[in-house]
């Protein structure tokens, strides 16, 4: 009797067991592949930030009830969680590309997504440090690192204190991404020896099927589809070659491969290929493992890489440079002929702010390839980069070093509006120019400024912008605000479509009334209404005497002239767009931007 119950009970526990060890094994298939959180950044690879999964073993896997989570690198609360949805099934050999937000527009687009968590509410991973935890529970995991049963992978980067093994993936950036060697396969349970800190190569579902057992070769480095400066000379190609062993005549083979469908070239080793470059040039790079008879394996492993040297376009001015972006899109590189002034320069990310008789543009050198030392007041000669959009803003990365120009000049600050800054029309036109505001006042609900970022409204009767204490190395910080209403000069930014202000320093709070929309002062010039609806603006001066009108398309060219005494001026023969104004009167010279709708 006993002997009978306690073989029942034994082949209950011997089910259980076998019930446990089976979905253990099936959970331990799926693994983080890859992760990347410097999506849309300065210079970054890609647009978005994504987490890529990857089955490792035989059979497929249904990911219902799953979730991925993300916690920062050493947070005290629970775990940010983004459900996968019901019915993802991962095939064996197969990714899954999980797509998450962005922090501006820069880099190339993301493959489809297998799934999109903006729809759901994304995680907002760090592009340097965090943790990542794939879970077999839809619920957010408590605070702390993740215990053994719910985590099915566990990756930390950086400063990240919740690993798997020793230590964690080293700290990432915008270039760069953790990736799980070996394709995905490569799963020893240790954070630093499992990964490498590579370039992202974001994969998705219709990436082909990669075997853990079968030979493969791949392009680690760099991404697909990547546009390089035109100051590359040289791009070198890394090779993955996997359950391979390449050799001349003493291993299983060696590597084939073509650069623009040229001569094949025999390779008989996994070191880097350096391939010379030309700027304004596409190369595609194809390669294949082959056998000791040159023929290729059955099935095939071969790979391919697309990559273009950019060249650079020359643009006459800053007002040319943002036109072209508005109409071909931001990641281009140029070459600005025109020698803009600094209005500002910074410290921080060796940033300066330019301006010249157009328009106005930031420069953001987190590289240090400008050299030179500036000062406000210096024109800039020789500008080549590239332009990219940061959360809307235009910015421009330069490539090489730069040289002062002239010195000691002057930027007046245009005369603005909180309207004219708050118009979607008009404010793109005077992003990261010097402009002035009169008779605003601050809200005093903090009396101080911040000596941090912070963002604070200021008005001028009904209307509100936002001032926003970007510069913590201002004099103006940690002092109380102003407590009357002011005249301040400031630099324009944007936080995606909407308008801010920045002031530079204590005396920009409280500059002189400004009475001209120029750099050179016309008494009593208005010119409006601007933008320009129906063909006609109109000017009006204190002398109101005969004047000279000219406008200038934003390449330089003259568009209109006429000398008249009368304040209608009629440019109806004139499409839409911006345009440059300039006014002379009396021997004075004015110049405003002009919209034409």
């Amino acid at each position: 009797m006993w002997a009978i119950l306690f073989i029942k009970i034994m082949k209950k526990l011997y089910t259980l067991l076998l019930v446990v060890i089976v979905s253990v094994s099936a959970q331990s298939q799926v693994v983080i592949s890859q992760v990347y959180g410097g999506g849309g950044n300065g210079g970054a690879i890609y647009n978005r930030d994504f987490i890529e999964l990857f089955n490792r073993g035989t059979a497929a896997v249904d990911m219902s009830g799953w979730s991925i989570q993300y916690n920062s690198a050493t947070g005290t609360n629970a775990w940010n969680v983004n459900a996968i949805p019901s019915g993802a099934v991962i095939q064996p050999g197969k990714y899954y590309l999980i797509a998450f937000g962005t922090a501006g527009a820069n880099g190339i687009a993301l493959p489809t997504p297998d799934f999109d968590s903006t729809a759901t509410g994304f995680l907002a991973l760090s592009g340097t440090n965090g943790r990542v935890t794939l879970a077999n529970i839809a619920t957010a995991l408590p605070a702390g690192c993740p215990d053994a049963v719910s985590a099915v992978d566990i990756v930390g980067y950086g400063t990240g204190n919740c690993f798997e093994g020793t230590a964690a993936v080293a700290t990432l950036s915008n270039i760069t991404a953790a990736i799980r060697l070996n394709g995905g396969c490569t799963d020893t349970n240790n954070n630093s020896t499992d990964f490498s800190v590579g370039t992202p190569i974001a994969r998705n579902s219709s990436t082909a099927s990669y075997s853990c057992t079968a030979p493969s070769i791949s392009i680690a480095s760099p991404v697909n589809n990547t546009l390089f400066s035109p100051e590359t000379t040289s791009v070198s190609v890394t090779i993955n070659v996997n359950n391979f062993v390449v050799a001349n005549g003493t291993g299983d083979g060696h590597i084939h491969y073509t650069i623009n469908g040229g001569t094949t070239v025999m390779k008989y080793d996994t070191a880097p290929i350096a391939i010379p470059t030309t700027p304004g040039t596409t190369y595609t790079v194809f390669m294949q493992l082959v056998n000791n008879s040159h023929a290729p394996l059955s099935p095939v492993a071969s790979a391919t890489l697309t990559f273009t040297v950019a060249s650079y376009t020359t643009v006459a001015n800053l007002a040319a440079l943002r036109a072209d972006v508005v109409a071909n899109g931001a990641n281009k590189y140029y070459q600005i002929s025109s020698a803009p002034v600094i209005t500002y320069a910074r410290t921080a990310r060796n940033q300066k702010y330019v301006q010249d008789n157009t328009g106005g543009v930031l420069i953001d050198d987190l590289a240090g390839a400008i050299t030179t030392t500036f000062a406000a007041g210096d024109s800039m000669t020789g500008l080549k980069g590239q332009a990219v959009l940061y959360n809307s803003l235009l910015e421009f990365v330069p490539t090489v070093n730069a040289s002062v120009g002239t010195s000691g000049n002057i930027i007046t600050p245009q005369l603005v509006t909180i309207a004219d800054l708050n118009s979607s029309v008009t404010a793109a036109t005077y992003e990261s120019e010097l402009v002035q505001i009169n008779n605003v006042t601050f809200d005093l609900t903090v009396p101080a400024f911040a000596t941090t970022t912070a963002n604070m409204n200021i008005t001028n009767g009904a209307d509100t912008l936002v001032f926003r204490s970007l510069f913590t190395e201002a004099d103006y910080m940690g002092t109380n605000k102003p407590t009357v209403a002011t005249n301040i000069i400031a630099l324009v930014g944007r936080a995606a479509i909407v308008a801010q202000v920045v002031s530079r320093n204590l005396t920009d709070l409280n500059a002189p009334l400004l009475t001209s929309n120029s750099f050179n002062s016309i008494n009593g010039l208005s010119v409006y209404p601007n933008p320009v609806k129906n063909g006609v603006f109109y000017i009006n001066t204190d002398a109101n005497a005969e004047r000279t009108v000219t406008v200038f398309d934003v390449l330089g060219k003259q568009v209109f002239n006429t000398k008249t005494s009368e304040n209608a001026i009629n440019v109806s023969s004139l499409t839409t767009g911006v345009y440059m104004v300039q006014i002379t009167e009396e021997g004075k010279t004015a110049t405003k931007k002009l919209v034409i709708e």
